[in-house]
């Protein structure tokens, strides 16, 4: 799957420009903005490019190849440790009754298992006999909340 490079052991020389960076370096600079950042998400791949006079292909394959190298990195504990954390801060946030912070944690979640292979990308929206399921999501949250005291 992923390179034996550890991108995060690089740095790239300040002397030199991104546009003259080798893939290793651009990579390097990539994954510490992504750190910086806490998720590989947002990233607008255009202006990438041209800080790095690549395509936004090339950035597109960079940081395919950087969710390998995180992925590689990570393995299992990681996954483990994600999710135990996922769990707590969905908690705290159903006891303390703040349901939308629950479900903005849970699309993180679903969309971390989605981005490492472990999940597929569900439909948007999805149409349920009372609604839709992210309001029979919401109450079935508000639902369990109460019963849980």
């Amino acid at each position: 799957m992923g390179s034996d490079i550890d991108y995060g052991a690089v740095d790239p020389p300040p002397e030199k420009s991104p546009t003259e960076y080798s893939y290793v370096e651009r990579r390097a600079e990539i994954a510490k903005l992504i750190e910086q950042q806490g998720h590989p998400h947002g990233f607008n791949k255009a202006e990438l490019g041209r800080r790095y006079g690549v395509s936004r292909t090339q950035i597109r394959k960079d940081l395919d190849r950087l969710k390998d190298y995180y992925t590689d990195r990570l393995g299992i504990d990681a996954k483990v440790e994600s999710e135990l954390a996922y769990r707590k801060i969905v908690r705290e946030h159903l006891d303390n009754g703040d349901y939308e912070k629950a479900r903005r944690a849970l699309d993180s979640w679903n969309g971390w298992l989605f981005d490492v292979g472990a999940q597929e990308k569900a439909p948007d929206k999805h149409e349920h006999q009372h609604g839709s399921l992210e309001e029979a999501f919401m109450a079935d949250l508000r639902n369990a909340a109460g019963k849980d005291e």
